[in-house]
């Protein structure tokens, strides 16, 4: 079994503060961009710093950790019933990514210190260039339930429309700028950025998949390249959900829209 307070230096009563420091001082020394030249070891390093602070820094699965720990050393085996602690290296970085909160809160730390932490770098050193995709989707009543795609990270969006009144504040804000329009109406609007690059997909599933979910292949066009992807389709999906996929819209240099698919169910 690991240890995760060795792996950060920590005592096994170490505070949530404290791992939190600890995490920190280590993500910066073994992220594998202060680490030119030796960026393959700093990367695996970095994945078990990573690991460690998202079964420590979660309380619940700290306590399952804890007891898996105590169980161990007091020799309970599996011949007991006793499980352990079942959550693998996978399982953990997707709780972490798919935590919207912690997520937020690793990517304005890692951005503070000009260190990446974007999908392409989540791609590559923890899910080993298997295509991270950040799903996104919601149902027409509201945000909807929760899902992931083959272990990806997921957040939910509202579907949400915007009014006249919103639409006109837009407009005045392209125009006049965000500043002069937070100075002369103390009004804080943040505009859709890079909407031009989205694109748009109707997805036709059967009833039955609807009820039940499942996985669909999707193919579009990108960049004038046929595209393929492999989609989970969470159960219980309504007609007219949304599923947002990041950065898998149309690209124009380094920018990249978001591809949206419509959900409509047959039969």
């Amino acid at each position: 079994m690991k240890d995760y307070y060795q792996t950060l230096g920590i005592s096994g009563d170490a505070s949530q503060e404290d791992i939190k420091k600890a995490f920190r001082k280590l993500a910066f020394k073994y992220h594998p961009d202060t680490n030119p030249g030796n960026e393959e070891q700093a990367a695996e390093r970095f994945k078990e710093i990573n690991e460690a602070y998202g079964v420590l820094g979660d309380e619940s699965k700290r306590r399952q950790y804890d007891f898996a720990r105590r169980g161990q050393f007091a020799g309970v085996g599996y011949d007991t019933g006793y499980k352990g602690f079942q959550y693998s290296q996978q399982d953990i970085f997707r709780d972490i990514f798919s935590n919207r909160a912690m997520f937020d809160e690793l990517s304005r730390m890692f951005a503070q210190a000009g260190l990446r932490f974007d999908p392409d770098f989540l791609n590559g050193v923890f899910f080993e260039g298997k295509g991270v995709m950040f799903q996104f989707y919601a149902t027409p009543g509201g945000v909807g339930q929760r899902a992931y795609q083959q272990g990806y990270p997921y957040t939910t969006v509202s579907t949400h429309k915007p009014g006249l009144i919103e639409r006109l504040f837009s407009k005045i804000a392209v125009k006049m700028g965000k500043y002069a329009l937070r100075k002369l109406l103390g009004f804080e609007y943040e505009p859709p950025l890079r909407q031009e690059l989205d694109q748009h997909i109707e997805l036709e599933i059967p009833q039955a998949e609807a009820s039940s979910g499942g996985e669909r292949q999707v193919t579009y066009k990108r960049g004038g390249q046929k595209k393929k992807l492999m989609v989970k389709i969470p159960p219980g999906v309504k007609p007219g959900t949304k599923i947002r996929l990041r950065g898998m819209g149309a690209k124009e240099g380094k920018k990249s829209g978001d591809l949206y698919l419509h959900i409509r169910v047959k039969g």
